[in-house]
């Protein structure tokens, strides 16, 4: 059923979230599995390594050693065929690009939880893939800490176990 799965992946929770659930898939269903970063698009030249170089604000890991550890623990997990693409421009249409030429069973994104206001602003990765990609979309949540809920912190997140 699912051959080939996208998992969109920016170093956030929710995406460490969805390429968890996109390894469980990937390892059950014995797919390939593309982790995809999109970076904004810029008028001045960049150099892909050095970018890869640079640290991550939550971690002070470096962005390509992120993608790296996460790309190993997907193989470790049983996801087969693992790759990672770096891509640059708008993430919705970048996506969607890279997927009428790759063609996906199922894609997977995290969900950052936006309220309406800040969606209609902001604009969301996951509702305009929900709504243009040629494929089905799987938007994960966070889960919420059953604990944090029950003090009154329901924005409280459990990490993914990738």
């Amino acid at each position: 059923m699912f051959n080939r799965i996208l998992v969109g992946f920016d170093g956030s929770a929710p995406a460490r979230h969805a390429v968890h659930a996109a390894t469980e898939i990937a390892a059950r269903f014995h797919a390939a599995l593309t982790i995809a970063y999109v970076r904004p698009a810029s008028s001045v030249p960049r150099d892909a390594l050095l970018e890869s170089l640079v640290p991550l604000a939550d971690e002070g890991k470096a962005f390509g050693a992120v993608v790296e550890e996460v790309r190993a623990k997907a193989v470790a997990q049983g996801a087969v065929a693992v790759e990672s693409v770096m891509l640059e421009g708008d993430v919705v249409e970048t996506l969607l690009a890279w997927i009428d030429h790759h063609h996906q069973d199922l894609v997977i994104v995290g969900s950052r939880g936006l309220s309406r206001g800040r969606r209609l602003l902001l604009g969301s990765v996951s509702s305009g893939l929900v709504n243009r990609a040629p494929c089905p979309v799987l938007v994960v949540r966070a889960v919420r800490d059953h604990h944090a809920r029950a003090e009154g912190h329901a924005g409280s997140t459990e990490r993914a176990g990738i």
